[in-house]
Formats: structure tokens, C-alpha cells, sequence
């Protein structure tokens, strides 16, 4: 029998590595590649066997290798673009799906891969096209049909993306992503036995990763407090936190992270020595909205977004570059005091061309509102760039401010990671109410507190005490702050939230839990009492 040429023994290759044989795959590609060490199919195959150990280094050399010998090669321009992805390379990741795309328009796999990058990088408009155009070439692939459903949920056309999700689930019954979204769909309706239903056999799945097994848990935790059963749901929210403090331990154990809770101590001890600025020749100034995560801030971004003369910027990272100069660390901050007004310039420039960026066509608006809540970690770096900035803080009962982090599902970063457990939350409030108590002390900026119950109180009065902080007129497109939700793309927590009417339930829940809370509440009975706040 005559050897297997080279193409036959790589398609046999490609055969065995489809089958879940990676490592008798990987043998004949080396084998291929100590005789013909350009061969472009062979550093294919290896390179996505590399890809598959997450050594997307490894697996970038091979590709780009590869695309040297066979630069119009689509399979391996669209295994280029999905490591750049997962690198964080966004920009070349897209431009190597496109590439991919350009020599085979019909080629399946970088179709979706351009979807799902441009679902992450927020560019629905992309995203979904190219779903449907997946879905018309293949109408059984699943993933296309789950994440345009997910899309679609979120932008609360709700028939259709019910529909995608349960052709998704025709097709695989545990597809996690299509039974998440039909559960957020049965949440909007008040259907949370259906959200259970949904969700509890995701719990129980060892296929499930950690990270979209809390969130099930999450989801199925809210719904049982909607049914009434606190202890139910107390237990669920604490197994799916303590899932996700064991898996991100590891990456959190760095202290001076951005937003950690040791960057948080460093401003505070900086406050009393800082050299406030308190003029500028700026002219233009951002106002700054900030506040405890959960505090009603999106709340506050919508009701805004409603004023004609407002534009806000949803939770960007406009203030990166200053960041980056001036780290939150004790000699970060001594630079940051001693920044020349050069350096100082060359940093305003690069918060407003973030700013435009984010804006894109849009037509700035007199005031531009920042909506960051961890901002707080900012005011010194705002105060140095734009003093006399006008900043707004998001006030809520603390007790329900924590319990509210606890209970839902962030991205993690060391912020979000303190939530994750009671005693860490309550502590990590009290640090971040130092900051901001700290810096309101040295009347270094004007500050306008905003109570989250007294907006669903007395909203018109509460509104408009902020609408004239802002040096502004009422209007009454402000009561319509719904409708300006459901038009724009919120993607926080309480995205769902925001399109519905205002409503009391929320002030006062975590008394529904109080015995399982224990003493965890201590650090925030001085927050109670300042704040005004029934003990």
C-alpha cells in the first residue's frame, strides 16, 4: 500500500482532531512540519491544538507563519482573527475576519466569529446582520440563533428573541445561553416559576462553565425572592457568590489593582495633604456622576438622557490616560499633585477625544454628564484636570446599596470582587464613602447628593433640585425617562429595570434577609446614621 501523501495524512489529521483525538492530531502535524516546515495547513492544524491549551501565543506564530506561505488562506485568517480576539486585539482580530470574509464571502465559521466579536465590542447593528445572515445560510446554528436572541432581548423586542431561543433549544435543550434568555423573558412577564424551570437544571450541569453557572444561580435566586422564599433565595445568591470568589481569588490577590480596595486607603490618606486646584482655564467642564455601585445611578443616567441639553456617557473609561500616568498609589498621587499644566493639558485632550469618540456622530449637548460610579476613585485626578467640576452622587439606604452588589452578577474586577460577600461589601462601602465624605469636606468641587428613595418619592421635586444643579431648565420630557431607556443601548444591571415604572419594592428589601445577614451590616450603621437613614 502506498504511503499516505502529505494532504491525506493532514486530512486525517484534521479527521482525528475533530473526533477529540488532539494529541495523535498534533503528532502527524509536527510530522508534516519536520519535512515541510511552511506547510500552511499543517501550521493550521497545530496552531488551533495550541489555540485548544489556551496558548494563544504559540498559536499566533503558527497562524501568521502559516498566512505567510498562504496569505489568502481563510481558515487560517479566521483562526488569526479568533486569537487576536482573545488577546484583546480587537481591531486585528476584526480586520483578519473581514480579510477571511473577502476571499470566501460565503465562509461560514468567520461570519460568526465577526458576530460574536462585534457582539462583544457592543456593535449590535453588526452583530445581528451578520446573524441573520448565519441563520439564512444554516438555519440550525445554534449559536447564531441564541446570541441574536440574546441581542434582541435586550433591546426588548421580546416576540422574536423568544422565538430564535426556543428554535435554539429545539436543537440542544441545555443551551445555556438560549435558556437564559427565554428566562429573562419570563422574568419581564412576572413568570419566575418559568425562570426556575428554566434554569435550575443549568445548576446541575457539569457542562455549564462556573462563571455562567452563577449567573444561573443568580437569575433563579431572584426569582425566588419574587415567589417569597427568602431562604431559598438567600442560599442560591450565596452559593453562585462564593462559586465566583473561589474561581477569581487568584487573580485579585494583587492589592494595588485599580479599584481595589488598597487603591481605595491610598486616596483616603492622600486627601488631607492634597493640593486641591480650584481654578482652571478650561472651559468646559464635565459633570461627573458617581456613587456606590447599585445606588441608582442608572436611574439617574436615564432621567438625564431625557433633558434635551444632556448627553451622558455610560460607565467609559474616558479618564484612562490619567490613570495610567497617575496610578492610585502613593507616588502616583504625589505626581499627580505636582503635574505641570502641560502634562495636564495633554491629559484633557485625551479625555475629550475619548469623549468624541464615544459620541460618534452625535451632536455634543451643552452639559456632558460621566456617569462612572467607582469614579469616587477619581476625584482627585478630576480635580487636578477639571477643577470646579460639578459632581453628582448617587445616595441609597447602604444596607440596600450592599445587598443590592450582592445579589447581582458584575464582570469582575477588583471592585465587583468585594461584593461578592457581605462582609467584604459593607467594608469596601465604607471605604468608598471615605473617599467621597473626604473630598467633600475640602469644598474642592460643587457636590450634589441625590437620594435614589427620594426620586421614587417626590421625583419631580428631586429631579428638579438636580436639574438646577446642573444650571439647567425642567422639561418634561424628564417624566418620560422610560421612554428614553427603551431607546437607548443600557447594558447595566438594571438595564430591565429602567424601563419600568418607578416602584417602592426595592427600598428596604434587605429586611427580608436579615437573619442571614448577621453582623456583616456593622461597618455601615455610621452610613445609616449619616445619611439620615431609619436604624
Amino acid at each position: 500500500m502506498a504511503p499516505l501523501t502529505e494532504t491525506q495524512q493532514l486530512e486525517h489529521a484534521f479527521q482525528l482532531l475533530n473526533q477529540g483525538q488532539r494529541d495523535r492530531a498534533e503528532k502527524i502535524g509536527r510530522s508534516v512540519l519536520a519535512q515541510f516546515p511552511n506547510q500552511p495547513d499543517a501550521l493550521n492544524l497545530v496552531g488551533q491544538i495550541e489555540m485548544g491549551r489556551r496558548q494563544f501565543g504559540k498559536a499566533r506564530q503558527l497562524f501568521q507563519k502559516g498566512l505567510k506561505s498562504a496569505p489568502a488562506h481563510p481558515s487560517l485568517l479566521n483562526n488569526a482573527g479568533w486569537v487576536e480576539k482573545e488577546l484583546k486585539n480587537y481591531e486585528k482580530a476584526e480586520a483578519y475576519f473581514i480579510r477571511a470574509l473577502k476571499v470566501e464571502p460565503g465562509f461560514f465559521y468567520a461570519k460568526v466569529n465577526l458576530a460574536i466579536l462585534y457582539q462583544d465590542l457592543r456593535k449590535f447593528t453588526g452583530a445581528k446582520r451578520l446573524y441573520r445572515e448565519v441563520i439564512q445560510q444554516n438555519p440550525d446554528q445554534i449559536n447564531a440563533l441564541a446570541n441574536l436572541a440574546t441581542i434582541l432581548e435586550s433591546e426588548h423586542q421580546l416576540d422574536e428573541a423568544g422565538s430564535l431561543a426556543r428554535r435554539a433549544l429545539a436543537i440542544d435543550s441545555q443551551h445555556y445561553v438560549a435558556r437564559l434568555t427565554l428566562a429573562n423573558i419570563a422574568a419581564r412577564s412576572n413568570a419566575f416559576d418559568q425562570v426556575i424551570q428554566l434554569l435550575a437544571p443549568v445548576l446541575r450541569s457539569p457542562r455549564i462553565a462556573p462563571v455562567d453557572r452563577a449567573v444561573a444561580g443568580a437569575k433563579c435566586a431572584q426569582a425566588a425572592e419574587k415567589l417569597g422564599d427568602y431562604k431559598a433565595a438567600f442560599s442560591l445568591y450565596q452559593a453562585a457568590n462564593q462559586m465566583l470568589y473561589r474561581l477569581y481569588e487568584p487573580a485579585m490577590r494583587n492589592p494595588d489593582r485599580m479599584y481595589s480596595p488598597a487603591a481605595f486607603r491610598c486616596i483616603e490618606r492622600a486627601i488631607p495633604e492634597f493640593s486641591f486646584s480650584r481654578e482652571c482655564g478650561e472651559t468646559r467642564s464635565p459633570v461627573f456622576l458617581i456613587g456606590f455601585p447599585r445606588s441608582g445611578t442608572t436611574l439617574l443616567d436615564q432621567i438625564l438622557s431625557s433633558h434635551s441639553q444632556v448627553t451622558v456617557l455610560e460607565e467609559k473609561p474616558t479618564l484612562a490616560a490619567a490613570f495610567d500616568q497617575y496610578p492610585a498609589s502613593e507616588a502616583g498621587l504625589s505626581a499627580l499633585q505636582q503635574a505641570d499644566e502641560h502634562t495636564l493639558q495633554k491629559l484633557r485632550r485625551s479625555y475629550w477625544a475619548n469623549v468624541k469618540r464615544e459620541l460618534g456622530a452625535s451632536t455634543p449637548t451643552p452639559v456632558i454628564v460621566d456617569k462612572m460610579p467607582l469614579n469616587a476613585f477619581a476625584l482627585l485626578h478630576i480635580n487636578k484636570l477639571f477643577p470646579g467640576a460639578r459632581i453628582v452622587v448617587a445616595l441609597r439606604d447602604p444596607r440596600d446599596c450592599v445587598f443590592s452588589g450582592f445579589q447581582h452578577t458584575f464582570r469582575i474586577n477588583p471592585a465587583t470582587y468585594q461584593l461578592l460577600r457581605l462582609d467584604t461589601a459593607a467594608r469596601f462601602y465604607e471605604q468608598v464613602m471615605n473617599v467621597i465624605v473626604g473630598v467633600r469636606d475640602t469644598v474642592a468641587f460643587p457636590m450634589h447628593f441625590v437620594r435614589y428613595e427620594s426620586v421614587i418619592e417626590n421625583f419631580e421635586d428631586e429631579v428638579n433640585a438636580l436639574i438646577q444643579f446642573l444650571g439647567l431648565e425642567w422639561e418634561n420630557a424628564l417624566f418620560r425617562y422610560q421612554e428614553t431607556a427603551k431607546a437607548r443601548d443600557v447594558r447595566t444591571p438594571s438595564a430591565s429595570q429602567v424601563i419600568q415604572p418607578l416602584y417602592t419594592s426595592s427600598i428596604g428589601k434587605w429586611r427580608h434577609y436579615e437573619e442571614w445577614i448577621g453582623t456583616s451590616f456593622e461597618p455601615l450603621d455610621k452610613w445609616v446614621e449619616l445619611w439620615g437613614y431609619p436604624a
